[in-house]
């Protein structure tokens, strides 16, 4: 699976990282987090065997919902 970080504002949705692995994906989006704390720091993830789409959750699941970190 692959990873990436998005940023949801006021102004709209911005991916900020792509491509990332799972470690990677948690450490960015916690540093995200924090420079941004009026916003909402998401981590989408992608399956290409199946083209599953989903967020990986701040307490570690993988579901369709998304939580902001």
């Amino acid at each position: 699976m692959k990873y990436s970080i998005g940023i949801q504002s006021e102004t709209g949705t911005e991916n900020v990282q792509c491509n990332l692995s799972k470690k990677e994906a948690i450490a960015a989006a916690k540093v995200e987090a924090k420079k941004n704390p009026e916003s909402n720091v998401y981590i989408s993830w992608f399956r290409s065997a199946d083209s599953q789409v989903g967020y990986l959750n701040p307490n570690g699941d993988h579901a369709i919902t998304g939580k902001p970190w």
